[in-house]
C-alpha cells in the first residue's frame, strides 16, 4: 500500500547537490546577494556600495544563461572555467560604474536595465541558438515559466506561514523587540535564497530540454482561445472604429494610442506563443490584421515628436513600432511556425540600441543639446520657444546630470569668490557683471529642478514677493509692480517670462536667473511655475 503523503529526502538532497554542480557559479552569487541584503537590513554596514547589488543580482542571472548555453557545448570543467570568465568580465564593468556620490544618468540606468532583462530572457532562448527545434523550445519555455512561478508562488506559501507564526507569538506574548529585524530576513530568505535556489533546481537538464514531445495544456487552451482571443479581438474592433474615425474626421491621432496598440500585438504575440502546438492556420494572419494599427501607432508617435520633441521613452515607443512591423511579416511568412525568433530578435534588438555610443540614450542626449545649442541668440525668439528650449534643459539635468550637460548650463566656475566673501556674479552666459562686495550672505532661491532648499521659503503676501530663511527668522521682500513691469508677457497664451535680473534693497540683492508662469489678466495677478535665483544679503 502506498503512503498517501511521503517525503523523498534523498531524492531532494540529490536534486540540489546536482543543481549547485550545474550552477555553481550562479549559486554562489545568489548567496552573495542574500548576505547582502542580511548585512543591509540587520544594519551592520549601512553603506554598501549598489555596484555589489548589481554586480551580484544581475550577475546571478548572466551566469545562469552562460550555463545553460554551454553546457551542451563543452565539458563541465570547461563550462566553469567559462563561466568564471564571464563573471570576471562582468566585474569588470561593475567596477566602472559611477560612484555613489555621482549622479547615475539615465542612459547608465537604462543600460544595465537592458542587460539584466536580456539576460533573464536569455534563459529561455539561448540553449536553441544552434538547435533548429521550435517544438523542444516551447517545451523547454513553458516548463522553465511554469517552475519559476511555481518557485515563487512557494517562497510566498513559505513567507505567510512563518510570518504569521511569529506575528502570532508577538501578539499574545508581546516580544516585539526581538523579531523587529525578522519580517526582513524571513522576506530575504523565502525570496531570494529558496525561491531561486529551488527554481535553478529545477529547470529541465541538458537532455530533457531538448525533448521535443509537446501537448497543449487544456487549462492554457481554454484561457488563450475562449477568453484571451476574445478579449482581444473586441479590443482591436475598438481600436479599428477609431481608426475609422481618424480617416473620416481626417484628423491626428491621439498620441497615446501608440500604448493601445502595443498592449494589443502584446496579447496576441502572447496568445500566438502559448498556443502553438496547436498549429492553427488563423494565426499567421494576426500579423495582417494588426498592420493598419501599427500604421495607426506610427502616426500617433510622430505626432508626439511634433508636438513635444524627442525623448529617450519617444524613441523606444518607435524603435518598438518598426519591430512589430516585422514581427508581423515574420509571423505571415513563417505561419507562425518559427516562434523562437520572436524573443532572440527583441532581446537583440534591444541591447544593440542600449549600450555603446549609439544607443537611444546617447542619441537622444545629442540631439537635445544640437537643438539647445541652435538658440544661442536667446532673447531674440519668443516666450513659447524660451519654454520649449528650458524644458530641454530640464529633462537634459534630469535624465544625465548637471555634467553631462555642463556644455548649456551655467557652470559654477562663473560663481566667482575673492578671499572671504562673494564679491562679484560674473555671468558669461549672459554677460553682466553685479557688484555684490557689501553682501556676507548667499541661498538659493529655486523650484526649478525640485531640490528646493526647505530652509529658504517663498510666497507672494500683500502684491510682494516674500523670501524667508527660517534659520535665521528673516524675511525679505519685493513688489511684484517693480518685477512686473520687467516680465514679458504674452498677451495671447498670458506667459510670463524674467530672466538675470537683479532687484536690490537697502540689506540684499536679489539676482532672479529665470522665471516662467502665467499672467491672470482679470486679477491682475501671476503664478510662478519655475523659479530659480539667488539671495544676497548682509
Amino acid at each position: 500500500m502506498k503512503k498517501f503523503f511521503s517525503i523523498d529526502l534523498t531524492a531532494i538532497i540529490q536534486k540540489t547537490i546536482l543543481s549547485a554542480k550545474r550552477f555553481s557559479v550562479s549559486v554562489l552569487l545568489i548567496a552573495g546577494f542574500a548576505c547582502l541584503l542580511f548585512v543591509k537590513i540587520n544594519a551592520w554596514e549601512k553603506n554598501i556600495l549598489y555596484q555589489l547589488y548589481i554586480f551580484f543580482s544581475l550577475g546571478s542571472i548572466i551566469s545562469v544563461a552562460a550555463t545553460l548555453y554551454l553546457e551542451n557545448l563543452v565539458g563541465d570543467l570547461k563550462r566553469h572555467i567559462i563561466t568564471v570568465f564571464i563573471t570576471l568580465l562582468w566585474t569588470i564593468y561593475c567596477l566602472f560604474l559611477p560612484s555613489d556620490d555621482e549622479f547615475v544618468g539615465a542612459d547608465k540606468i537604462i543600460e544595465i536595465s537592458v542587460i539584466g532583462s536580456t539576460a533573464f530572457l536569455s534563459i529561455f532562448f539561448i540553449s536553441f541558438l544552434k538547435k533548429d527545434s521550435d517544438d523542444a523550445f516551447w517545451n523547454f519555455t513553458t516548463q522553465t515559466i511554469f517552475q519559476l512561478g511555481l518557485a515563487v508562488c512557494f517562497g510566498g506559501i513559505i513567507f505567510v506561514g512563518l510570518y504569521m507564526t511569529i506575528w502570532s507569538v508577538t501578539l499574545l506574548f508581546g516580544i516585539n523587540y526581538f523579531f523587529a529585524k525578522l519580517y526582513g530576513n524571513l522576506a530575504i530568505f523565502c525570496f531570494v535564497l529558496f525561491s531561486p535556489l529551488y527554481f535553478l533546481a529545477n529547470i529541465p537538464d541538458k537532455i530533457s530540454k531538448y525533448d521535443k514531445k509537446i501537448a497543449l495544456n487544456k487549462t492554457s487552451k481554454i484561457l488563450n482561445l475562449y477568453i484571451l482571443t476574445p478579449l482581444a479581438t473586441i479590443y482591436a474592433a475598438i481600436l479599428y472604429v477609431y481608426l475609422l474615425k481618424i480617416i473620416i474626421a481626417w484628423q491626428l491621432p491621439n498620441g497615446n494610442v501608440s500604448y493601445l496598440v502595443s498592449s494589443l500585438m502584446f496579447v496576441g504575440l502572447f496568445i500566438i506563443i502559448s498556443i502553438y502546438p496547436a498549429r492553427f492556420s488563423l494565426q499567421r494572419y494576426f500579423g495582417l490584421l494588426m498592420l493598419p494599427l501599427l500604421l495607426l501607432m506610427s502616426i500617433g508617435i510622430t505626432r508626439r515628436f511634433d508636438d513635444y520633441g524627442i525623448t529617450i521613452a519617444r524613441c523606444y515607443i518607435l524603435l518598438l513600432n518598426l519591430w512589430f512591423y516585422g514581427i508581423c511579416v515574420y509571423i505571415f511568412m513563417t505561419k507562425a511556425r518559427r516562434i523562437k525568433w520572436i524573443f532572440i530578435s527583441f532581446a537583440a534588438i534591444v541591447l544593440l540600441v542600449s549600450i555603446g555610443p549609439w544607443s537611444v540614450s546617447n542619441v537622444t542626449k545629442h540631439i537635445l543639446i544640437a537643438q539647445v545649442k541652435k538658440y544661442e541668440n536667446f532673447d531674440k525668439i519668443d516666450v513659447k520657444d524660451k519654454e520649449k528650449i528650458e524644458n530641454k534643459k530640464k529633462y537634459l539635468r534630469e535624465k544625465y546630470g548637471k555634467t553631462g550637460v555642463s556644455d548649456i548650463d551655467v557652470k559654477e566656475s562663473e560663481i566667482k569668490y575673492v578671499e572671504t566673501n562673494f564679491s562679484v556674479y560674473n555671468s558669461a552666459l549672459y554677460n553682466k557683471v553685479q557688484n555684490i562686495e557689501d553682501f556676507n550672505n548667499f541661498v538659493s532661491v529655486s523650484t526649478y529642478e525640485g531640490d528646493t532648499d526647505k530652509n529658504v521659503l517663498r510666497s507672494i503676501e500683500n502684491e510682494r514677493l516674500v523670501i524667508k530663511i527660517i534659520s535665521e527668522n528673516r524675511s525679505f521682500s519685493i513688489s511684484l509692480q517693480e518685477m512686473i513691469q520687467d516680465i514679458r508677457v504674452n498677451k495671447k497664451n498670458k506667459h510670463i517670462y524674467l530672466e538675470n535680473q537683479f532687484f536690490q534693497g537697502d540689506d540684499y540683492l536679489f539676482l532672479i536667473l529665470h522665471v516662467v508662469g502665467a499672467y491672470y489678466e482679470k486679477s491682475d495677478g501671476v503664478s510662478f511655475r519655475i523659479f530659480d535665483g539667488y539671495l544676497f544679503y548682509k
